[in-house]
């Protein structure tokens, strides 16, 4: 027993150690998880506040369709509280079409009152080589070498349409945007090119260059290149659901047009899921497509901005970002799409990549896009003399048919922005001017009276006829059009005098070939460049001395004595001559 006592109170002593032990750990970890809760609290306060009162606030421009991804990752970003120099990282991003944002950044456009661009995720890396084309650019824009999101290219058309033409079919090349005389579909099928801006678009772009790749270079080239330049229809409506929408329209009535676009396979998901019933035939091109590829680059020297847009950077690297873009629409950095339904018809098809464009080839690009499709002013001047009643061929239409059917085609070329006007010439037409004026120099789409000053240069063309017995002013109703053109000379366009002439001169009194030299050069000048376009028809004793003029101007003469290459001569003089302008 007296063992059993004395063994009972050493057991009590061993239990009353153990729960004295066991309530001094429990009381001790209430403090201590107390006291981590408390200076957790005080720094989740104290980081709120520091987030509140004074940020390092960075602003990310965005490319207009990817910023709502990016808008949901920066939030993400800005709950982590992170701090640099003691304060918290905060980002803001804002939306801004690539080709604004590349202003701003190049220092050609000033911010007009937006904040300072700290970082920038553009649609393509196009824009970053625009941008540092520029000395500004150059020294603000550090590439990072992330990519945010992908989204290759589609040649896109209605459904209605697609489905009644042969050579949409299952597959399209970049050749489809093409018109029929440089190897495009057939003019019958009536297909409209609705090409985004490529000023202000990276679909457009991409599509400028990759038209430029496939038709390679050469004289044969550059004239397929201007048709295609002046047979597309450039729309304001940029690469979005939106714009495929407005695309749409144009098929249904009462417009019933064969429309076709380029847009990113981003855009036509998110068109395809906006309207699950009516998807768009929506084709890779067979020949490779493009891919935007939304490049992260810092633009700010700012140190602490600048350790802030680096750790959004790694953020956006993350897979939680990747799975944000492709939630709406993109591929991931890695080229991963998301599932799309089987009735979008976007999985059953061969995607084949081409390589991006070289640093300066998107500038260049778009310096020859722009010669030939933005701001050129014109002056027509069509010889109407007794001599263009000849036949062109024997038995055959006379020169002033061949004329009129090549001003005609001429006229339908040139885009909207093109200012024109349009003068005839023989001798004694106005008082003794042996030039009349027909229709003043303006722009196409404005309203001359009724109608537009393209319908009216087209109905004039076709009345126009020789006037018998007539004689040719010729050297000096071209320098008449050059003085006006030189007088009225606007900078921002290229300016030409574009001659449509037998080139007969058989005037009493007109100025020698030599003279009308010395008086052009006497009136250019650097600032003023004025081109010569020089169309003959037939057989000239003044094509030589015709050809020197146009070449001492920058411009190019053509002789046809074929009625059958008027349509290449009409090309090879106008690219050759806006392309040097």
């Amino acid at each position: 027993m007296s063992a059993g006592r004395t063994g009972r109170p050493g057991a009590a002593r061993r239990g009353r150690k153990h729960r004295v032990r066991t309530g001094l750990l429990v009381t001790v970890a209430v403090v201590i998880a107390a006291a981590v809760m408390a200076t957790l609290g005080t720094q989740t306060i104290m980081a709120s506040v520091s987030c509140a009162r004074n940020p390092v606030l960075v602003n990310v421009a965005a490319s207009d369709d990817i910023a709502p991804a990016v808008q949901r990752v920066a939030r993400y970003f800005n709950r982590l509280h992170r701090l640099v120099g003691g304060r918290c990282a905060e980002v803001q991003v804002t939306e801004d079409q690539s080709a604004a944002a590349a202003a701003m950044v190049d220092g050609k456009d000033s911010s007009h009152g937006l904040p300072a661009i700290d970082a920038w995720i553009p649609d393509s890396s196009l824009w970053v080589d625009v941008a540092r084309s520029l000395p500004v650019g150059a020294q603000a824009v550090q590439p990072t070498g992330l990519d945010v999101a992908r989204s290759p290219l589609m040649i896109v058309m209605p459904q209605s349409v697609a489905a009644r033409l042969r050579a949409f079919g299952s597959s399209a090349g970049w050749n489809f945007l093409l018109p029929q005389s440089a190897g495009g579909p057939p003019a019958a099928d009536g297909v409209q090119v609705e090409l985004p801006d490529p000023q202000q678009s990276s679909a457009g772009l991409a599509t400028v260059i990759e038209m430029e790749r496939l038709l390679g270079t050469g004289p044969a080239s550059r004239n397929n290149f201007s048709r295609f330049v002046f047979g597309t229809h450039v729309t304001s409506q940029y690469d979005n659901p939106a714009s495929l929408t407005s695309v749409v329209s144009l098929a249904k009535s009462p417009l019933a047009e064969s429309p076709v676009t380029v847009a990113t396979e981003q855009a036509v998901v998110q068109y395809d899921l906006a309207h699950p019933g009516q998807p768009l035939a929506a084709r890779y091109p067979s020949d490779g497509s493009p891919e935007l590829d939304y490049p992260y680059v810092l633009t700010t020297a700012e140190p602490l901005q600048h350790q802030v847009a680096v750790e959004f950077g790694k953020v956006l690297g993350q897979g939680y970002a990747a799975s944000v873009v492709r939630f709406d629409g993109f591929r991931s950095a890695l080229g991963v799409a998301d599932r799309t339904p089987a009735s979008f018809g976007l999985s059953g098809q061969q995607l084949r990549l081409t390589a991006l464009a070289n640093p300066g080839e998107a500038q260049a690009t778009l310096q020859a896009w722009n010669k030939l499709r933005i701001g050129n002013r014109l002056l027509a001047l069509v010889d109407i003399s007794g001599s263009m009643a000849q036949p062109a061929v024997p038995g055959g239409p006379s020169l002033e048919d061949e004329l009129t059917q090549t001003a005609d085609q001429g006229v339908l070329l040139f885009p909207d922005s093109t200012r024109m006007g349009l003068w005839e010439f023989a001798s004694d037409l106005d008082g003794t001017r042996p030039y009349k004026e027909l229709v003043p120099v303006g722009p196409m789409t404005a309203e001359v009276g009724l109608i537009t000053r393209r319908q009216q240069i087209q109905q004039i063309n076709q009345t126009l006829q020789p006037k018998p017995g007539s004689t040719t002013s010729l050297y000096d109703s071209i320098l008449a059009a050059y003085r006006y053109m030189i007088g009225t000379y606007q900078p921002h366009y290229g300016n030409f005098v574009l001659v449509l002439t037998g080139g007969a001169d058989n005037a009493p009194g007109d100025i020698s070939p030599g003279k009308l030299l010395r008086k052009v050069r006497a009136l250019s000048s650097p600032g003023r460049h004025v081109a010569f376009l020089f169309l003959v028809f037939g057989e000239s004793r003044q094509f030589a001395a015709i050809r020197k003029i146009a070449v001492a101007t920058g411009g190019s003469a053509f002789q046809i004595t074929d009625p059958a290459e008027i349509n290449k001569d009409f090309f090879d003089s106008l690219a050759h001559t806006i392309a040097a302008g």
